[in-house]
């Protein structure tokens, strides 16, 4: 039975980095009794729901318009709406059956996200992002807000860089989330996994998705050398490939 609720919300047109560090929150949370809530939106709300049922965990996707297939939106997601269901979650709407979505719905529709929950989780949001919104009924309702930093040089982290300076908790991973909620647990380190020198250096260089070209120069090793630890690291299960990027497994 589930004891937590998590809101997630996020960019429509997400990146790589936020794809993954969601499947590594969400699945860390997996064990710990927690239903996902999002929007059923495009991007990181429907990434959310889809990680949440591959991990078998129950989602609540809280919609801008009604729930009749004719005017459900984005209609790209009714099958996922679909499967939240059939899986033992929901889909709700506070609007009448029948009606479109409107420019004011999803804002609106943002407190019930944002009050379902004990904390909201913005995973990359631009500077005037709607997940914004949500954070600040968070705030208004005594919930708590947290942010995933992203790089400077990205759109898609000015909105998060800047709730974590407004004072948004700062979320690495699954255990800063289980921290907020009191739930204990004992935390993985790389320090646990062996590794040489060498790979260290590799994986302590992968602090978001990095190419090989990067990863070459930031740990200033002979390119074949790099090729080689890294696809060592990957067989390992220590690093993966998303696209052409590594990121950390673990």
């Amino acid at each position: 039975q589930t004891k937590h609720y998590l809101s997630i919300v996020g960019a429509r047109k997400n990146s790589a980095y936020g794809e993954e560090i969601l499947h590594r929150i969400i699945s860390g949370l997996a064990p710990h009794n927690f239903t996902i809530v999002s929007g059923l939106a495009l991007g990181i709300d429907g990434i959310a729901h889809k990680v949440a049922l591959e991990n078998n965990m129950p989602t609540i996707g809280v919609l801008g318009s009604g729930l009749n297939k004719n005017v459900f939106f984005p209609q790209k997601n009714w099958l996922l709406a679909q499967d939240i269901v059939s899986f033992g979650g929901a889909v709700i709407s506070e609007y009448e059956n029948d009606m479109k979505a409107a420019y004011w719905s999803f804002p609106q529709r943002n407190r019930i996200i944002s009050g379902l929950s004990k904390a909201t989780l913005v995973v990359e949001a631009g500077e005037k992002s709607g997940s914004l919104i949500t954070a600040r009924f968070a705030l208004d309702q005594n919930r708590d807000v947290c942010a995933i930093p992203g790089t400077v040089f990205s759109a898609n982290s000015k909105g998060t860089n800047k709730l974590i300076k407004q004072g948004a908790q700062l979320v690495e991973s699954t255990e800063d989330i289980l921290e907020l909620y009191g739930i204990e647990t004992k935390k993985s380190s790389r320090e646990e996994i062996d590794l040489s020198p060498k790979e260290k250096l590799i994986v302590d260089s992968i602090l978001e998705p990095s190419d090989i070209d990067t990863i070459i120069r930031a740990c200033k090793m002979p390119p074949y050398e790099a090729q080689a630890l890294a696809g060592l690291l990957e067989l390992r299960g220590i690093i993966k490939k998303v696209g052409n990027e590594y990121v950390r497994n673990f």
